[in-house]
Parts: structure tokens; sequence; C-alpha cells
């Protein structure tokens, strides 16, 4: 508004603004002669009125006036007249309270010379917002190619501003321009994460989620998440609540837009930097890629592997590992390809593992992923969180045109010994083996196979069909020549724990027939086949056999 009213159109004009009142942007100039203004104005607006409704009610004026900085508007411009004039002693106080910019006219003006004086101004005003961008983009991008890290894209951005920042990443050490202690930085993280936290329960709300990829306004704060690869891995923060000691000056503070579009590219800058750091380190991670591979394969002696796990943490050495192995994907023949996918999808799942104390080993064999997760903490397998880091993987890649973590995969169990690493990588093979013979499965830990372990381990050694032969060929062979339904109700009398009863009904049949049925299983199988040894093969036969053929209708 400062700047507005040294335009020569308002050189006549009488003012009563506050110094906060003339801080106000201007992003439009509007005519209405409305009184009602509803959602006609989107903020920002400089508004022109004769105020040629307002004759039939003196406190016309002083509603318009409430709706206009209820909905934003950067000031009111009036043409005095008869039936104005006298409602201009509240507009004043109510101006005066809310630190809102009133202009008024003695004399008729060209209210189109003014919007017209205006548009222009604001125009070249944005044009020079958009030069002064690209020439800050220009700076930020020859702060990268110097290598020199985030420290000096954080102090053009403050420079730039005249606000303090401050870089929270999810994982690793804060950061700020001007410094700050680390103590009083970690403070203030705690400070703002709890304002966070309270804003996104408030959006949670209104929307199924919050989305992190906006900036989030607060009086003291303007937060922009830093993010790649469709991953936020930290967040800008501009502190509002005080001035640079560079810069104090008011009047040349730059607007809200360029101060958020500063924001935005200065965040970009930080992507590129932590996209580069990381594709480096991933790189360097592939160079070792074959020693992972003699890993997997037994060559190294559990010496050499605590030595090797313990250079990223020490308390690895005592941790127990898992392999999870994809299945190969026939859109990924190309090894380099897979590779170079893999790297950057590595990017996101590091950090995804980490947060659950995770350390993420991977590599490429046979177009197959295998990722190697070493939990340092005792006990059994961690699943709950394990399942939830291969969740989140797959949540981000739903967006993705390349998927390498959705698709059919096994994970193995447990190893206390990493030198037998082999094992866990058997065991999710043949979790995976497994599921293409009886479907995906909700959870595909080795540890959930069950009985489809010693099934599957008989198919191999190609005694299945002689099992299922054994205990239930008599049964099949009936229900083939006679369109019976014995397997079936054996299977269900079996989950029911022999109850007569609850198995009628779940079959919905009278219990007369169910009696018919069983004397005849009883006939074909033998008289003892409810006692508990023979009943544990018979059910694991009739697994096996809707292993082979496909659950019984």
């Amino acid at each position: 508004m400062r700047d507005m009213l040294k335009r020569p159109v308002f050189r006549k004009a009488e003012v009563l603004a506050s110094e906060r009142a003339l801080e106000r942007y201007v992003r439009w100039v509007h005519i209405m002669e409305v009184t009602e203004v509803g959602n006609l104005l989107n903020g920002g607006e400089l508004v022109l009125t004769t105020g040629i409704g307002w004759q039939d009610d003196e406190k016309q004026g002083l509603s318009f006036m409430r709706q206009l900085i209820a909905r934003g508007a950067a000031g009111l411009c009036i043409e005095l007249g008869a039936h104005t004039k006298s409602q201009l002693g509240p507009m004043k106080e109510l101006a005066a309270e809310e630190d809102f910019p009133l202009i008024w006219f003695h004399e008729q003006v060209r209210y189109i010379d003014i919007t017209q004086d205006l548009h222009f101004a604001l125009i070249r005003s944005h044009q020079r917002m958009l030069a002064d961008l690209d020439s800050l983009t220009t700076s930020f991008n020859q702060l990268l190619l110097n290598g020199d890290g985030v420290q000096p894209l954080l102090r053009l951005l403050s420079r730039t501003t005249g606000y303090p920042v401050a870089l929270y990443p999810l994982d690793g050490e804060a950061s700020a321009v001007p410094y700050c202690p680390p103590a009083q930085l970690e403070i203030r993280r705690q400070e703002w994460l709890s304002r966070r936290g309270h804003s996104d329960e408030g959006e949670h709300l209104g929307d199924h989620s919050v989305q992190r990829n906006h900036s989030v306004h607060s009086p003291d704060a303007l937060t922009l998440p830093v993010q790649a690869l469709d991953y936020a891995f930290a967040d800008l923060v501009l502190m509002l609540d005080k001035l640079s000691d560079h810069d104090q000056d008011l009047h040349n503070r730059p607007s809200e837009e360029f101060i958020i579009q500063a924001l935005e590219r200065c965040a970009a800058a930080i992507a590129q930097d932590w996209m580069r750091t990381k594709y480096m380190e991933e790189k360097r991670r592939y160079k070792e890629d074959m020693w992972v591979i003699d890993w997997l394969n037994g060559h190294h002696s559990a010496k050499e592997i605590l030595e090797y796990v313990s250079v990223a943490n020490a308390q690895l050495a005592s941790g127990k590992g898992t392999v999870i192995l994809f299945d190969s994907n026939p859109s990924y023949t190309d090894s380099l390809k897979l590779q170079k996918l893999l790297i950057q999808r590595n990017i996101v799942a590091r950090s995804v593992f980490s947060r659950e104390g995770f350390a993420l080993y991977s590599t490429v064999l046979n177009h197959q992923i295998i990722l190697i997760i070493v939990d340092p903490l005792p006990g059994s397998q961690r699943k709950s969180s394990l399942w939830r880091c291969i969740e989140q993987l797959q949540q981000h890649e739903q967006e993705q045109t390349h998927r390498l973590f959705s698709g059919l995969f096994g994970i193995g169990h447990s190893c206390a010994d990493l030198s037998r690493l082999k094992d866990s990588l058997e065991a999710a093979k043949d979790t995976l083996r497994i599921q293409k013979d009886i479907g995906v499965m909700q959870q595909p830990f080795y540890s959930n196979l069950h009985c489809y372990r010693i099934i599957a381990s008989m198919k191999q050694s190609g005694s299945l069909d002689d099992f299922i032969e054994e205990y239930l060929g008599p049964v099949i062979r009936y229900d083939a020549e006679k369109g019976g339904q014995l397997l079936r109700t054996l299977k269900q009398y079996f989950i029911l724990c022999c109850s007569k009863q609850e198995t009628a009904t779940a079959l919905f049949i009278v219990r007369q027939t169910l009696y018919h049925r069983l004397h005849k299983i009883e006939t074909l199988l033998g008289d003892d086949y409810t006692l508990p040894e023979k009943r544990v093969a018979i059910e694991l036969a009739i697994y096996a056999y809707e292993y082979v053929h496909g659950p019984l209708a």
C-alpha cells in the first residue's frame, strides 16, 4: 500500500492508514458498488467505490468495510458524497482498530484511470519479481556447482528474505542461519513439530490424510517440505518471528509471494543437493555389490561379515538378518536398467527402514531384487515393523511409473548368525515359490507358511502325490465317481473340532445327511480316522490336495 499511494493518481487523496496498514500487499484493483461482498474477492484487492448503494442505510458503509476486512482486502478507496460523508466517523475508528487502509477523494475522480495505472504498476512489479526470482535461482544453481552443501543455500535464502532459516531433516542434525546452538535448535524443532501436529490434525478432520507437498503457514513460521522422488526428507522453515540482523528495514522487506517463491526455489536446490549426495552413496554401494552377493552365497566368514556391518553401526554386529526377495518382473529384463532404478529407489528405502531401526543392504541377482535387512535389536523377528516399512515402500510407488517393490515377494526367516544368511534367502525363495501355488499371501513371511512348508518340501521330493493318495485316495475317487461332497465335509468336520451340529450348520445340511457322509468316510478311511496321529496326517493331506488342485469348492 505504501508504494501504491505514491502513485500520481493518489496525489489529491486523503489517507488514514497506520504503519502496519501500509504494509498490506496489493495484488489487484477492483471497483465494487455492491453492498454484499460474498465470495467476490480472493484477498489482496484494493477496492474502489462511490458508496452509491449506502444511501438507504447509514450503517451500510461500516458493514461493507467489515466484509472487506474479513475477505482480506488490501484497502478501501471512497469517492466522498453526501451519502458517504456521514458514515466516515465509525469507518475511521474501524480502520484504526483493524490497521486497514482507508483512502478517500474529496472530488470526483476517474476510477478507470486509477485501475489502469495501478494494474500497469502491478504487472511491472510482478515482472520485476519474476526477474529477481530467476536471478535467485541462478545463484542457487551456482552454489550447487560449488559443492559446499546446503549451508550456503540457507545463507542466501536468509539474506534474500530477511528472515532466519532452519532446515530440519527427518534423519540427521538440523542447521540454521544465522547460527543457532543445537540444543536451542532442537527445542525449536519440538515446538514447531507440536504446532504442525495440531495443524495436521485440523486438516485431517476435513480430509483423509494431510498432504506434505505444500507450504504450511503459521503466525511465526513458514514451512515447506523438501522432497525428491516424491519422498519428503526434510522441512525448510522460515522463522517469521523476527527479522535477521542485516535487514531490519520493514519498508524494503520483500512481498509474501516473493518469499514463498524463494522458499520453493531453495527447497528445490536442497533437494538437488540431497539427490546428488544420495545417488553417489548408492553408486558407491553398488560397487560393493559383489561382496553382498558373496555374503548371500555363504562365501564370507562370520568375522568378515561382522567387520563389514560394524562400519555402519557397531550394534549390527550382534544383530540378526532377514532376506526379502522380490520376484523378477518381465518389464526389467535389463539388469543395468534395474540396477539404476534400484539405486534411486534405495534412497527412499534406506530412509524408511532406518526410521524403524533397520540397516539395509540390497542387490540384484537373476533379475530379482534382494533386500537384506539387519536388525540390531535383540529378540525375535520384528514382523510388524518390517511389514510397516514394506507398506510404506509400496505406498510410495503408487504414483510411480516403475514399481520395484509392489509385485510378488517373499520374506525369509530371521538369522541370528549373519554368516548363515543364505538360509534366509532360501526361505524367501520357498515363500515366493509357494505363493505361486497357493496364491498371494496377505503377509508373505516364511514363518506364516506353517504346514505349507512341509507340503512344498514333499512336492520337491516327489512324495506329495503318494501321500495324498495314501490318506485321501478312496475319498477323492468316491467324490469323482459319485459327485459326492465327502472331502469338503471331512475338511469342515476337522476345522470344527468334530462337532456334528456345527458342521451340519456350516454345510447347510441336516444332521442325518451328515451322519450318512461320516459313515461313508469311516468306511473308506477306516474307523480310526479321527485318532489324533492319523487325523493330523489326513488334515495335512487335505491341505496338500488344495495346494495341488486349488481350494475345495
